[in-house]
């Protein structure tokens, strides 16, 4: 090579060094990093500086014109919430596209984390816009696959030829495909001509399909199963979603012996008014007599309405007014226990009400009213109760304090229909109380004097009409507290005592009702402001706490409680002591929790009641319980709980409910756990003493905890297959 060309070469390295330098400078100065230049473009034609746009590479190479950058190995790239990474890219700044290739993965941040890999990608970034050929995506908790995946938007993705699902495997156990599919990630997914495969079967075809991603319910709850009363049974619940102000369930539940049945539940909230829930259910209950329904019935269907309406609503009118209402209406007494058997064991009585509050600068003001709408219950109806509390009140830097209740009650007592049986009466109850809180040395001590007169409109006897009763109550609580610390530290199987602080808290307080000028005999009982009697007594209590310090919060390892009541010679009741009460919550460590509490009858010197329950928790691996309820009247069971955990896979749940009086095992459960990686199974046996046994399966899917699909058979009672159980 001659000296001249070597020099030439020379000029035009140096001045593509150059170009390259200054314009990297450039870079540099207008995006605060390494920019991709449709940001830099986008600011001299909008007139207005764009969104930055972060590069990394092992190599970046600019052209000469600079309208085209090319970047190599470990590629990253950052824009806005977007984040993607590959082997190699192209980017032209005349068009804001970007090809990129090899192991590509684009992280999209915006309504919650999505993900799309594959090996080839067109995107550009001033649209946001970009499709792969062959992609997988991941949109919390789906996992899917498209032949063409586009990203139409900054949260929109549509995928053609396509399935999704909860498996995160190459070859998911289980996959929804679809023609078309549009993902709003961490908003809602909309599918159409859906299939449901079980591994090559086909197992549901929906000819749309919209998913809600904003949390983790299912779209659609099947449960199945067959039940000794039912025949087999297919209980669905369809959720729906217009918006996050109107959403709610559709039901409905086929019976083999008990025809269809149907309801719609609405959650709502308004702007201004609140918000609240209206549930319904609905059936013209056919009682088939044959053992299926296609076989000859030996007597007449017997058909019967029977129907569910529930509206509750909340509003909180303004930061001192809340408003509260309840309508509970059911069409006979069974329906809940049949069909709702949860709702039954919580409240089995549902009640239809109004009640609200407004808080004013010296007490709270309430209105409530209480109406029977279910004639099959007696009810007390408050038709309607106004109620006013004084909260205790300083009186002009005296050191008094007043305390008042007064209360409007317009009240109705309905005996269970057909009767017609009625008692009624307006009722003014006022209570009030003027006490002074001192304190002597370390002995706080508060005396009270009050009284109560209530007056009726009517009573159970004619010639009372129109009375007040009057009551008067004098009294005085004394209580103090002592502590000590004791400089303990122990740092041994997880108690870590960093000194120990022992708390005793004794107190004392005497009351003296007087006999009530209208004798509650001559009173109908509406409630326990009308069986008020005289009382005269003293109740003892001391409190001991055990405490610690750990991590610089204090924690309490132990809190026991006992007391009793004495009743002095004016007390209706004989004197002396009463029942000796005792509560012992004891948690030295997070792995152990000791509960007891226990009743001892001193006129009769025997105990009455004794309960305790231990737990332990040996963490992933065991956890275990046992507990006891004494009650010398009634029985004397032992219940254990222990679960264990072989590995990953498998897992065993036992639990046992035994008779001591009786010697007899009342309930025994096993359920056996197998995790399916995105499934869980659990294979469960019960049986209970005179009530027969039962054998269910249960498929549960790990990223829809409330998704259960039930099979069962219940050779008595079944409880796994009901409604109440169908994620409520």
């Amino acid at each position: 090579m001659s000296v001249k060309d070597s020099r030439e070469r020379n000029k035009t390295f140096i001045f593509r060094a150059a170009y390259a330098f200054l314009l990297h400078l450039t870079i540099l100065w207008g995006m605060s990093l390494l920019t991709v230049p449709a940001a830099f473009a986008q600011e001299q034609e909008e007139g207005k500086a764009g969104e930055p746009v972060e590069l990394n590479g092992d190599t970046v190479e600019y052209s000469v014109d600079g309208n085209k950058i090319t970047a190599e190995g470990n590629v990253v790239i950052i824009h806005k919430e977007l984040r993607l990474s590959c082997d190699r890219i192209e980017f032209s700044r005349d068009t804001n596209l970007a090809h990129a290739t090899g192991n590509i993965r684009l992280v999209t941040m915006k309504g919650g984390v999505s993900e799309m890999t594959g090996d080839d990608l067109t995107f550009n970034f001033k649209t946001m816009e970009g499709s792969f050929d062959g992609a997988k995506i991941f949109a919390d908790p789906y996992y899917g696959f498209g032949e063409k995946v586009k990203k139409v938007g900054e949260n929109h993705i549509q995928m053609e030829n396509n399935y999704v699902t909860t498996c995160d495997l190459d070859k998911p156990h289980y996959r929804m495909t679809s023609k078309k599919m549009d993902m709003y990630p961490g908003d809602k997914l909309i599918a159409r001509s859906v299939r449901m495969l079980v591994g090559k079967i086909p197992m549901l075809y929906l000819p749309k399909l919209t998913q809600d991603l904003t949390g983790k319910k299912p779209k659609v709850i099947f449960t199945p199963g067959y039940d000794k009363d039912w025949g087999m049974f297919l209980l669905s619940k369809w959720l729906y979603r217009f918006n996050e102000s109107f959403k709610g369930i559709i039901r409905l539940d086929a019976r083999e012996r008990k025809d269809i049945a149907w309801g719609i539940d609405v959650d709502y909230k308004t702007p201004n008014t609140g918000s609240g829930r209206i549930r319904t259910y609905y059936m013209n209950e056919r009682n088939i007599t044959s053992k299926r329904f296609w076989q000859e019935r030996p007597t007449p269907t017997i058909e019967k309405e029977r129907f569910k309406v529930e509206w509750r609503h909340k509003w909180d009118v303004d930061k001192k007014t809340q408003a509260i209402a309840q309508y509970y209406k059911l069409s006979d007494s069974g329906l809940l226990k049949d069909y709702f058997e949860r709702e039954h064991e919580e409240d089995s009585s549902p009640t239809t009400y109004f009640l609200t509050t407004r808080t004013i600068p010296s007490g709270v003001l309430s209105f409530r009213t209480d109406a029977r709408v279910n004639r099959f219950v007696s009810a007390v109806e408050r038709l309607p109760e106004v109620r006013y509390d004084l909260t205790s009140l300083p009186l002009w830097g005296s050191g008094f304090y007043v305390r008042n209740t007064t209360m409007y009650s317009n009240l109705a007592s309905r005996e269970v229909s057909p009767s017609e049986v009625r008692r009624e009466t307006m009722r003014v109850d006022a209570d009030s109380e003027l006490s002074y809180p001192m304190k002597a040395g370390f002995i706080e001590m508060t005396p009270f004097v009050g009284g109560r007169n209530t007056y009726y409109s009517k009573t159970n006897d004619p010639e009372k009409y129109g009375s007040v009763r009057g009551i008067f109550r004098t009294g005085a609580t004394l209580s103090t507290r002592f502590f000590r610390v004791f400089d303990a530290y122990v740092d041994r199987y997880g108690l870590n005592i960093n000194r120990l602080r022992h708390i005793i808290s004794p107190s004392v307080s005497y009351e003296f009702m007087s006999e009530p000028t209208l004798a509650s005999t001559q009173l109908d009982s509406f409630d326990s402001i009308d069986s008020l009697d005289n009382a005269h007594g003293l109740h003892f209590s001391i409190e001991n706490k055990l405490q610690t310090k750990r991590n610089n919060n204090t924690v309490e390892l132990l809190r026991a409680v006992i007391g009793t009541d004495f009743r002095l010679k004016e007390h209706p009741s004989k004197g002396g002591f009463e029942k000796i009460s005792t509560d012992i919550d004891f948690r030295p460590v997070d792995w152990i929790t000791f509960y007891f509490d226990s009743q001892y009858d001193t006129q009769e010197e025997y105990l009455t009641t004794a309960n305790f329950d231990i737990y332990l928790n040996g963490g992933e691996k065991w956890s275990a319980g046992i507990g006891k309820r004494w009650d010398r009247e009634i029985d004397d069971q032992l219940t254990s709980e222990f679960k264990y955990m072989f590995n990953p896979k498998w897992a065993l749940r036992t639990y046992t409910r035994f008779d001591l009086r009786n010697g007899i095992l009342k309930e025994q459960e096993y359920t056996l756990r197998r995790d399916l990686h995105c499934w869980t199974m659990d294979i469960n046996f019960n049986e209970k003493r005179n009530e027969g046994n039962e054998i269910w399966i249960v498929f549960t899917l790990k990223a829809f905890p409330d998704m259960a699909v039930d099979f069962g058979s219940s050779f008595n009672k079944r409880k796994a297959g009901s409604q109440s159980s169908g994620g409520d």
